[in-house]
């Protein structure tokens, strides 16, 4: 379902651009160091794969829906999503989203909107530009998890999202936000496998007889 788009370009870019630590917190060095942390080992990540479950609470219905994958990333907005049949790809200036159910597949641009378009976007881009402040710690097993609040602006879509980082890995491994018609998201990273990527992953073949829809701009449907 289109729903579960929302957040997959959030593990791919993040933490490049500076973020905003709130100030005189009382985790602020602690806070400050993480988020160095995390732009350090992403950009030094030579490629990451990954289980996600991502539970989508629609509210207004009283149904919840939970949608389980994979994910594959390397570098700035390549990705490859798999999940339900479907297939997201980026080459990290084009998204193919190939749904065979629709026999049909979607032609995007990959760009840094402030609109969470795929699920890579929640645990990575996320961190671009944006207000962050500390909510709390708990360990997990043996992980230490430091959960903070990503702050993204009244005109962002959702504003704020939390995000649970693995201290061990340095990488965000949830997030959970509530989007502006009231829904609730949580998505899970698991197995994580920090390791090379194929650059052919990031590569898309359009099937024979799939209907083709581009909405990049300038290039027409």
């Amino acid at each position: 379902m289109r729903r579960t788009l929302p957040l997959l370009v959030m593990l791919s870019s993040t933490l490049i651009c500076p973020a905003s630590v709130q100030a005189q917190q009382p985790h602020q060095q602690e806070l400050a160091r993480i988020m160095s942390g995390l732009r350090s080992n992403w950009q030094n990540l030579p490629g990451l794969s990954a289980r996600f479950t991502h539970t989508f609470e629609w509210v207004l219905a009283g149904e919840t829906q939970v949608t389980r994958g994979n994910i594959h990333l390397a570098g700035r907005n390549r990705f490859r999503i798999e999940f339900d049949g479907r297939v997201m790809v980026s080459d990290g200036a084009t998204l193919w989203d190939y749904d065979p159910r629709q026999n049909q597949v979607l032609l995007h641009k990959v760009d840094s909107s402030h609109n969470i378009t795929t699920q890579e976007q929640l645990f990575a881009a996320y961190t671009e530009n944006v207000d962050v402040e500390w909510v709390r710690e708990e360990m997990e097993g043996t992980s230490r998890l430091i959960i903070i609040r990503l702050m993204r602006g009244e005109e962002a879509d959702p504003r704020t999202v939390n995000v649970w980082i693995d201290t061990g890995y340095m990488l965000a491994v949830r997030a959970e936000y509530t989007d502006g018609a009231g829904n609730n998201h949580l998505y899970i990273l698991e197995d994580i496998q920090v390791v090379e990527q194929p650059a052919e992953r990031f590569k898309f073949t359009i099937p024979e007889g799939v209907v083709v829809v581009d909405l990049r701009p300038g290039d027409g449907a």
